[in-house]
């Protein structure tokens, strides 16, 4: 089986190492940046150099499964994706993991499940992503799942900095989204491998430590200054993954994300 990852950068590049060791699939790669193709090509990937112009690659897109990575930061995304899309639809690909993010979901202060994600007059910040994700279901040319994954972290990811030092914050009792890089390669291998298609899921650990909990711990084992919170309560969510449980037949291999940290 022929697996194509648009986008081999954290989470890319360590899915596409996975699946090469798999003798049952060819993995190709793609990057915009020049350096990183041997590194690519040092991990048993067929490395491309893509930037998603009217000249990209013809066989890059030659694939069975595409798997696309992109984040949303990159300039112009949404025009990226257009031309993605013309692409997957161009060349005829079947199947179609699309990665997007748990910030679809307002902070709602209970439980998100899949049906929760909305478009709504505040305009939160995974609106964009909600548009993406239509984009993606609505051609009928190719077969879309979609993976809401929740905050990354991992190797060469640490969550003892992205607070470290910071002072004064709110929320130290709302429960942190948290998914290890690990769960996030094995859950799209699941994906590609139970042939499941047309679907949409969550994908969080399945503990949610607090935010006071779970940063202090993160920056003290990192012997970083840990973050001070204040007495301000924010406004959460609590992201549920128990389709993505009960579909795949998944158990997390990082439940609490506390036991992760090193």
């Amino acid at each position: 089986m022929v697996i194509s990852i648009l986008g081999c950068g954290w989470l890319g590049m360590a899915l596409g190492r996975k699946m090469a060791q798999n003798e049952y699939f060819q993995v190709k790669g793609s990057t915009t940046t020049r350096i990183k193709l041997n590194l690519i090509e040092q991990a048993k990937i067929q490395a491309y150099l893509l930037d998603l112009s009217d000249h990209s690659p013809d066989d890059f897109f030659l694939c069975d499964v595409m798997v696309v990575t992109i984040p949303p930061s990159i300039p112009l995304f949404r025009e990226k994706i257009k031309k993605v899309i013309e692409q997957l639809e161009n060349h005829k690909v079947k199947k179609v993991v699309f990665v997007s993010t748990t910030s679809v979901y307002p902070n709602l202060n209970r439980e998100v499940v899949e049906r929760d994600a909305e478009y709504i007059k505040s305009q939160h910040s995974g609106v964009t992503m909600l548009s993406i994700e239509d984009q993606f279901r609505n051609c009928t040319g190719f077969q879309t799942t979609i993976i809401r994954f929740a905050g990354l972290y991992g190797p060469g990811r640490e969550p003892g900095r992205f607070l470290a030092g910071k002072s004064n914050l709110r929320g130290a009792q709302s429960p942190v989204n948290l998914i290890h890089q690990d769960d996030c390669v094995e859950i799209i291998s699941e994906i590609i491998k139970q042939n499941v298609w047309g679907e949409t899921f969550n994908a969080c650990s399945d503990v949610h430590p607090t935010r006071k909990e779970f940063y202090k711990k993160a920056a003290l084992v990192r012997e970083f200054e840990p973050p001070t919170f204040s007495d301000q309560s924010a406004s959460f969510k609590i992201v549920s993954s128990e389709k993505l449980k009960s579909v795949l037949n998944y158990s997390f291999i990082h439940p609490n994300p506390i036991d992760s940290i090193k």
